[in-house]
């Protein structure tokens, strides 16, 4: 991510500077996610459990990268905190590539459109790599209902979608 900070700097005002727009598009469109997946609550969506890609995480140092399913995996200390921060980090790294291929290969600024194609080219993450490592199958399949988590999952990627042109346009 430094490398990608570096390159978007090189062209924008230095590092510091592009490090600071991915940060602030990064969280804004985090953001989006989470008010989203908040207000999908509010009609019965059962929450995101950042505890269970917590100790996901939390258990990458130690070899285990794929669990069977995650929920019976022990729990590990502080696995909350790490959840909920590693979904922050990943959004500023998703913010900072996304501000880097728009400037860089596509040399234009955000747009709605652009931001929405790249948030959901991003389900490939989840579906091939995350929840199969948790156990959950490609494409939520191991879920109890894999096509209402494949709908929430657009949904919520389009949200940060709109979070990362909101939070571009916010730095502009």
């Amino acid at each position: 991510m430094i490398g990608l900070v570096s390159m978007i700097g090189s062209s924008w005002g230095g590092p510091e500077k592009a490090a600071i727009e991915a940060l602030v598009v990064g969280i804004v469109a985090t953001l989006a996610t989470d008010l989203w997946l908040w207000l999908l609550q509010i009609v019965g969506i059962p929450p995101a459990d950042w505890a269970l890609v917590g100790r996901w995480v939390a258990w990458m140092p130690r070899g285990v990268f794929v669990h069977r399913p995650i929920a019976a995996t022990p729990s590990v200390r502080g696995e909350l905190a790490i959840g909920w921060s590693f979904h922050y980090v990943v959004g500023v790294a998703y913010a900072a590539l996304y501000l880097a291929i728009t400037r860089l290969v596509l040399a234009s600024e955000p747009t709605l459109i652009s931001a929405l194609v790249f948030a959901v080219a991003l389900l490939v993450v989840p579906w091939f790599v995350m929840q199969p490592a948790l156990g959950l199958g490609f494409f939520a399949a191991g879920t109890p209902h894999p096509s209402v988590t494949r709908i929430i999952n657009v949904s919520g990627h389009a949200a940060f979608g709109v979070g990362l042109y909101l939070g571009a346009i916010s730095i502009s």
